[in-house]
């Protein structure tokens, strides 16, 4: 994951943002706080917080589990076709 500091974020903030939405990927700006702990933020593609919220309801739901658990139970026989 890239990291980015606040100041050059805000230089370069357009094209950042925009490499962020067209890569598909995760950028770290760094935030320290007065104890010099980085409690910066994480900035995602929309694309790819649709996929974790996704992620999230399908184990919400238990959807994730029965999916994990047909995988571990497949034989060679699920996918002949008839």
């Amino acid at each position: 994951m890239e990291v980015i500091t606040p100041t050059n974020l805000r230089k370069t903030l357009f094209e950042t943002l925009k490499g962020v939405a067209t890569n598909n990927s995760e950028l770290e700006v760094t935030l320290a706080n007065e104890d010099g702990i980085n409690d910066g933020v994480v900035i995602l593609s929309k694309r790819e917080w649709n996929a974790i919220q996704e992620e999230l309801y399908l184990y919400r739901t238990g959807t994730l589990d029965n999916v994990f658990s047909l995988v571990e139970s497949e034989s060679e026989d699920d996918f002949e076709e008839a």
